[in-house]
């Protein structure tokens, strides 16, 4: 089942911390800015780091579809060519 979690895993020298997100189905090993795996000294130190990782994605501004639609709306409207005959009706008091 696809849910947020957090955990660790035991590795040679230390722990993994991890992140699972709702749309992915597999888990994401803590890295740092290089892209390497961070390994932690203790599991306590891994699940701590997993649970600010994951408080940081959840923090993260997320843009809806609807939000989405209505930028390229707005989008649309500006650039996009109108039919002459769009607002004719509506100039004479014909509604469809």
């Amino acid at each position: 089942m696809n849910e947020f979690q957090i955990g660790t895993e035991a590795v040679a020298g230390g722990h993994l911390g991890w992140i699972r997100k709702v749309h992915r189905a597999t888990n994401e090993v803590l890295r740092d800015h290089r892209g390497e795996p961070i390994v932690f000294s203790t599991q306590d130190a891994a699940k701590a780091a997993a649970g600010e990782a994951m408080i940081a994605y959840l923090n993260t501004p997320m843009l809806r579809d609807g939000a989405r639609v209505e930028a390229i709306s707005k989008a649309e409207a500006l650039f996009k060519p109108r039919h002459p005959f769009a607002d004719a009706g509506a100039a004479n008091g014909k509604v469809a």
